[in-house]
């Protein structure tokens, strides 16, 4: 059967169910999983209200979506209780997710995020009764103070909130999960034995999960670890009394409520966790340096991070795969195996978490196959000539990974992700067509797969609902007639994956946690023997053969995989180690039966509920409802600000009252009011009359504009292909009554006026590990402007400006030099002096809601008072280099830390048609301080200075700013 590339399907058509305790919205595509996902969903939220004595306040929104190629969940209780789920199978690899059924195993993850923070002290649900569960808004800063009023429980560390998620998601699925999986298990004993010091809980927030290879799922390990430990020393029922909320608990933070609970300081117990697991993993050390270890051969001491599938070519004696590590961009290299010296290859954009991307090799043709768009929206097949480096795309949007070519008769076999379903795919050479020969259940998922040199066999990683996963082989002639799927087992002991082949194709090789640390298997397909091939201390992954006396493999460690090469030969005794998760056990009988058991769940009842066409307008409520205090002008105003939406943003309605109680500026404006409509993100109305703006309250400059503003907007995305966007927005913008606009300090030349424009904007830009802003890649944005006003003597004018943008890593890691070329003509007319281009100043205002750098915006020109020079034309040029982020462990006072700095220098040089001067330099530097607040809220100040230099004068000017929420 012929397999059509993947499309999203229109945002219209949504269906929604209810059952007792949920709503689902999905798509009609989606029904087959309705009724699986929300009896599965009833039956954990059963037994977690047995377990942690906590109900929710109100019905909880699942939203299933299927534009990824992995699945994921994510979930918040702010404004409502809602979870995302991804539907597709999981990314697969190192068993880095330990999971049975995988919707009821997501579930009991994200709905303890839901349970725990749903709670509310007796404050906490007075505020809510009258405020509602206010969500931060970056235009609304009062909303901040409202949300830790209403919301305190979700203000905490992110290592905090995984770690009872992480904890409850092993013992609701009988030990499938975190606390009792093999990977958390390989980090920590990896940097005992590496002798590596242990991050404090400072530490992994605010930067080793932006600089290690691992990211944020550094939080989910230390958080597993501590409650883990929490629960083998002082019991699994204190553990769940920290994270419950009593009516009385007013707010009082994690350390005040461990306290109380432990009777001992957080810091004091975390460093009692490290002694203990120190101790415990050199336990598991001197247990498995009881027996010979096998003799591993470095081919570099630089970690790669995470890395792709390997494959060697025997002829050029080098081995391909692709790698993303820490500050440098994800890539596909060829290092040749005596030397290991690099070829660079290609480039791997948006790479996924931890397989990285798919890549497959044809070693007789030297064709390099390999996947795009790994981590968002549908992958590609791309190929290579390895000798002339020339490649061309084969599937665009056809959501294969997981490739494996066969060097004999050179066919391309992949694995489909579709409406959470895996398919077997193939494509004959010389690839005009995709083939599908086979549908898996969702329950069973196929993972990997390997085909063998002659094409004959593929081996097949299998994961099944009941959490068995097994390496398998099946006869692809069978696949090809579409015989019935019939398969031989190879091995289902310690999550066998990575299988590859040996040239004669006699042995079949992968890796597996059998003793508790992955190790390197073959089988004897002549003789039907396994034979464990390596006995090592920290885990090595994916092997190819080499020849009959060496292969080639990944050794883990706590920075990232390192490529060894091992002997091909038999271990003698693999002992095994002990799991910290057993510990718990032994401790806590009692988590045993926390098992949610499937057959509890009642199927019937929710397969006979009605299913209905999701209608935006009935399920709208109200998100926020505050009293502000705000600014216009120089006047002060009070008034409320509203937020009600529909729980998947069909409908955005945002509206904000004010009222100037003050007669502080005689005849001024009295009445404030701004409103917008927002339809699917992609159409906008707007009402603006006298509108307020919280931030006049502070500021020198003035956002508040006398007068009327009525708003149409669209906004359409042609190209949506991560990392490059195609975006335009164009707006209609009437505005009645205007006396000043650009911070009122531009005089209009007409109050009545209107503006057409569109702005096409075309990005594709890139970031590296460890960075904190774009670093490589191309942005251009066209913007076409028209004016109007008196349609009885009619007055227009027009502009059209361009900028291109251009950033380069270079010097060193993160550090950016970043060119910007611009330029623009304006038609001009007298009677419509506002619609000139207007230049000058940094743009930051004492107290802003905007970026940080808008030195970087096509009319600012540090220097220059801002928007004190006009012009008809002009064309611009600036070179910036953005110096690394410095990033701080320990930099904190309570729960607000520095997360990090940065500093960038730049100049700018402007020619313009003006009287005052025709040409402009300018010299400029900008410092970033980047703060988190209570975890979850962050802020930035920051500092800037520059001096212009134009024909027989130079000025200078400096601000400091401070940035509410991020943009």
């Amino acid at each position: 059967m012929a397999v059509m590339p993947a499309r999203i399907s229109a945002q219209s058509d949504w269906l929604e169910k209810d059952s007792e305790n949920f709503k689902l919205i999905y798509k009609p595509a989606q029904s087959h999983l309705a009724d699986h996902i929300l009896s599965s969903a009833e039956v954990v939220l059963r037994k977690m209200e047995d377990i942690l004595g906590i109900i929710p306040s109100e019905k909880i929104i699942i939203n299933t979506y299927d534009v990824s190629d992995y699945g994921f969940a994510s979930a918040t209780s702010v404004p409502q209780n809602f979870i995302r789920i991804e539907i597709e199978p999981f990314e697969p690899g190192y068993e880095n997710i330990p999971y049975n059924e995988r919707f009821r195993w997501v579930l009991s993850h994200e709905l303890v995020h839901i349970l725990i923070n749903d709670q509310a002290s007796g404050l906490e649900k007075f505020f809510r009764a009258v405020f509602s569960k206010v969500a931060p808004d970056k235009n609304q800063p009062l909303t901040i103070l409202f949300s830790y009023l209403t919301n305190f429980v979700r203000y905490s560390p992110r290592w905090h909130q995984e770690a009872i998620a992480t904890f409850l998601e092993t013992w609701l699925n009988g030990g499938y999960g975190r606390a009792l999986g093999n990977f958390d298990e390989m980090y920590f004993r990896s940097l005992v034995y590496e002798n590596k010091r242990f991050f404090n809980r400072t530490e992994i927030e605010a930067k080793e999960s932006h600089n290690s290879f691992l990211l944020e799922t550094l939080l989910y390990f230390y958080g597993t670890r501590f409650a883990s430990h929490l629960a083998i020393a002082h019991g699994a029922d204190k553990l769940l009394e920290w994270y419950k909320v009593l009516p009385g608990d007013g707010y009082s933070s994690i350390c005040g409520k461990f306290k109380e609970v432990f009777g001992i300081d957080l810091d004091e117990a975390w460093d009692a966790f490290i002694i203990n697991e120190r101790y415990f993993q050199n336990v598991n050390l001197n247990t498995l340096k009881s027996s010979p270890l096998t003799v591993i051969h470095k081919l570099s001491g630089e970690p790669t991070g995470w890395v792709t599938q390997p494959y060697f070519d025997p002829e050029r004696n080098e081995i391909i795969f692709g790698y993303h590590k820490p500050h440098t961009l994800a890539a596909v290299e060829a290092y040749n195996i005596n030397d290991w010296k690099p070829e660079y290859l290609t480039t791997f954009k948006t790479p996924s978490m931890s397989q990285v991307g798919s890549i497959t090799y044809d070693k007789n043709l030297k064709l390099l196959f390999f996947t795009t768009n790994n981590n968002k929206l549908f992958r590609d097949i791309w190929m290579m000539d390895r000798n002339t480096l020339e490649k061309r795309i084969l599937f665009q949007d056809f959501r294969i990974g997981q490739l494996s070519v066969s060097s004999y008769n050179h066919e391309l076999w992949g694995i489909m992700h579709s409406e959470g379903s895996a398919s077997l795919v193939y494509s004959p050479y010389p690839y005009t067509d995709l083939i599908k020969t086979f549908d898996f259940d969702v329950s069973d998922e196929i993972m990997q797969i390997a085909i063998s040199p002659t094409g004959k066999y593929l081996a097949i990683v299998m994961h099944r609902s009941d959490g068995t996963q097994s390496l398998i082989t099946v006869d692809c002639s069978r696949l090809k007639k579409g015989q019935p799927f019939e398969f031989s087992l190879v091995s289902d002991k310690g999550s066998p994956e990575n299988p590859s082949w040996s040239s004669e194709e006699n042995y079949l090789y992968w890796n597996a946690y059998t003793n508790g640390v992955s190790n390197i298997y073959k089988k004897d397909l002549a003789n039907n023997s396994l034979i464990p091939v390596t006995h090592t201390l920290r885990g090595l992954f994916k092997p190819i053969y080499i020849n009959k006396d060496s292969l080639f493999a990944f050794e883990f460690t706590s920075e990232g995989f390192i490529p060894v090469l091992i002997p091909n030969a038999k271990a003698d005794k693999l002992p095994a180690i002990k799991y910290l998760g057993q510990r718990i056990i032994a401790k806590n009988p009692q988590v045993i039966s926390w098992y949610v058991d499937p057959r509890n769940a009642d199927i019937e009842n929710i397969r006979s509920a009605h299913s209905d066409s999701y209608n935006g307008f009935s399920n709208l409520f109200v998100q926020t409802f505050i009293p502000t205090i705000t600014g216009f002008q120089k006047q002060k105003a009070f008034g409320f600000y509203t937020q009600i939406t529909d729980p998947i943003l069909n409908h955005d309605l945002k509206f904000e009252f004010a009222y100037s109680v003050f007669d502080l500026i005689p005849g001024a404006p009295k009445f404030h009011l701004k409103g917008e409509y927002e339809y699917k993100k992609t159409w906008k109305i707007a009402a603006d009359y006298n509108a307020p703006d919280f931030f006049d309250l502070v500021n020198k400059r003035k956002r508040g504009m006398i007068g009327t503003k009525f708003k149409l907007g669209h906004k359409a995305y042609w190209i949506y292909d991560n990392p490059h966007k195609l975006i335009q927005q164009s707006e209609l913008a009437l505005y009645t009554g205007v006396e000043f606009i650009n911070d009122n300090l531009v005089k209009v030349s007409e109050p009545d006026f209107m503006v057409a424009q569109t702005e096409i904007k075309s990005q594709n830009l890139r970031r590296t590990i460890g960075s904190s802003d774009e670093e490589s890649g191309d942005e251009f944005t066209l913007t076409i402007r028209m004016f109007g006003s008196d349609p009885k003597d009619l007055q227009y004018s027009g502009q059209i400006y361009a900028e291109w943008d251009k950033y380069s890593l270079w010097a060193a890691d993160h550090n950016v030099i970043h060119l910007k070329l611009a330029s623009g003509y304006h038609h001009d007319n007298p009677k419509l002096f506002q619609s000139r281009f207007f230049f000058g100043g940094f743009g930051n205002r004492k107290m802003d809601n905007e970026e940080n750098r808008q030195f970087r915006k096509v009319l600012r020109f540090p220097g220059i008072p801002i928007y004190s020079m006009d012009t008809d034309k002009f064309l611009k040029l600036m070179l910036e280099n953005a110096f690394p982020p410095l990033r701080f462990g320990n930099a904190n006072i309570g729960s607000h830390l520095l997360n990090h700095i940065d500093f960038a220098i730049y100049s700018q040089f402007l020619v313009a048609d003006s009287p005052v001067s025709s040409w402009w330099v300018d010299l400029g530097a900008q410092l970033d301080f980047t703060f988190k607040h209570w975890f979850n809220l962050e802020s930035t100040f920051s500092t800037g200075l520059a001096n212009s230099w134009y024909k027989g004068s130079s000025n200078f000017e400096w601000f400091f700013s401070v940035k509410l929420l991020k943009n």
